[in-house]
């Protein structure tokens, strides 16, 4: 009899959810935010139903003096997760105590609190291929069509991204500023940096030739539409995973000779060079949008210092979603562009301390074991620096991937 953690319903979730974006192009009857809600809870529930079945439940932590080997597989950062996914849940309590409408609460329980429960399922796989792979095409694919409607700008297509207020103007000047396919600019450059680094971990975990290639060129691709998504963040994730990766294989696993990262170098210095002479709008505009990274950082701090100043309670926070664009309307400190500042307000000292320490322990352990973990540490340590400017501790499609990868870097280095 089928079970339903046999489905693995967590692996299906990107392509389902990205679906839904594509259709939601041409049929406005498609709700993404709905789809992206019921797929959740049904992993969520089967992530409760896994977890009874293989005994990963906190209450087992308390019986650790009483045998030694009562936690069979449960880990600190199990039990610092599971809290602060608790805290995060009853934080609607405050939330809603200190006057914000239920509705703000619920819809970020959806997109931040739930999807945390990502963790366990990447905590819990044997083998993370499927997940990689069914995220990798997914986003590829998005990307691919993103370039096709970047390229062609058909009017229906500016009139979606106009009446999602992802474009001021709806014209195909405007509309390619940034490449934003389907689901905006922000997640566009979000996900392939992830892409990035997950394609690393399909190659590592691919046993032919082939795949292997296949994972290569993947890599590329996500890089170029982590570029084309004309985000700073993005870009700035992108370079900062390739110095991350060139570290790794010449420094810290001396893979290849040293002489191979200078002609790497003088490989990247030509096609810079290149690009600059044949393309010179397009690589100037990369440029300025580059060097202006600091002072965008500079322009949001006093939003997220006034909502800081702010606090209802500063030990619990002001409740999840409290900060968050669906308090538009009902709150003077709203956060727009800034995860790490909006966990902390939303959150209190409390909150995020449990956070803090759940990162700090999955870091410094996987740190000790960079061969099995280094794609999944480059994921955290890549969305902690997205996180400072945009929020995406708060979206939909970024929350999942980085609470799995949370899972697996656990996972991958069990053996220490």
């Amino acid at each position: 009899m089928l079970k339903i953690t046999d489905l693995k319903l967590h692996n299906w979730f990107y392509p389902v959810v990205l679906l839904s974006y594509v259709l939601a192009l041409f049929f406005s009857v498609v709700r993404p935010g709905v789809v992206s809600a019921v797929l959740v809870s049904l992993v969520v529930i089967e992530t409760l139903i896994g977890l009874h079945n293989s005994k990963m439940w906190i209450h087992e932590a308390l019986h650790k003096l009483e045998r030694d080997d009562s936690l069979h597989n449960v880990k600190t950062e199990d039990i610092i997760l599971s809290l602060w996914l608790i805290y995060n849940i009853l934080s609607g309590i405050w939330c809603i105590g200190f006057g914000m409408p239920a509705f703000v609460y619920f819809g970020e329980l959806f997109t931040t609190a739930l999807p945390m429960s990502f963790y366990f399922c990447g905590r819990t796989d044997c083998s993370s291929r499927r997940f990689s792979l069914y995220f990798l095409l997914s986003v590829a694919i998005i990307g691919i069509l993103g370039i096709i409607l970047f390229i062609t700008g058909p009017v229906f297509y500016l009139d979606y991204l106009y009446d999602l207020q992802l474009i001021s103007k709806a014209d195909i000047p405007t509309m390619r500023v940034r490449m934003h396919s389907v689901i905006g600019s922000t997640l566009m450059g979000f996900l392939p940096s992830i892409g990035m680094l997950v394609s690393v971990r399909a190659y590592i975990d691919s046993e032919d030739k082939g795949k292997k290639i296949l994972s290569v060129f993947s890599f590329v691709f996500m890089l170029l539409l982590a570029f084309m998504s004309n985000q700073r963040s993005a870009m700035a994730a992108a370079i900062f995973i390739l110095v991350y990766l060139n570290f790794l294989c010449f420094f810290t696993f001396r893979l290849f000779p040293k002489k191979y990262l200078i002609a790497e170098c003088i490989a990247a210095v030509a096609v810079t060079a290149g690009f600059f002479m044949c393309f010179n709008g397009a690589f100037m505009k990369v440029y300025y949008r580059l060097i202006s990274l600091p002072g965008s950082i500079a322009q949001r701090s006093d939003q997220w210092v006034g909502a800081a100043n702010n606090m209802n309670n500063i030990w619990l926070g002001n409740g999840l979603g409290a900060n968050g664009h669906r308090a538009i309307g009902f709150t003077e400190h709203l956060i727009a562009d800034g995860g790490l500042s909006k966990l902390y307000v939303e959150n209190g000292i409390i909150g995020t301390s449990l956070f803090v320490f759940l990162i700090l322990l999955i870091l410094k352990k996987g740190f000790k074991n960079l061969k099995n973990t280094a794609p999944e540490i480059g994921i955290i340590i890549v969305t902690l620096i997205m996180s400072i400017g945009s929020n995406m501790m708060s979206f939909a499609l970024s929350v999942p991937v980085l609470y799995y990868y949370m899972g697996r870097a656990v996972r991958e280095r069990e053996s220490i």
